[in-house]
């Protein structure tokens, strides 16, 4: 069993305060990340900027895992169709 198991909420914005710091904020859903970091205003001042964080694990703030896949299309091989000659 793996002992260091990473875990990846769904949610993680970033942004950076009026003291300079840049923090990232998790959360299950995307409200409850933009509230964490809503908070941390009270102790480092102002929000300059904020962001989905895109990474290796994240796109724009969701975890890639969420994102559902692109759809398929059942393509119909015609190479071997031939039309009636009239």
């Amino acid at each position: 069993m793996d002992q260091n198991a990473d875990i990846f909420p769904a949610y993680r914005l970033v942004a950076q305060f009026a003291d300079g710091q840049r923090l990232t904020f998790d959360g299950l859903t995307e409200q409850q990340a933009q509230t964490r970091m809503e908070a941390a205003q009270a102790l480092h001042g102002d929000i300059c900027w904020y962001d989905g964080v895109t990474d290796q694990h994240y796109e724009n703030g969701h975890f890639y895992k969420l994102t559902p896949p692109p759809p398929t299309i059942n393509m119909i091989d015609l190479t071997d169709y031939h039309e009636k000659e009239e």
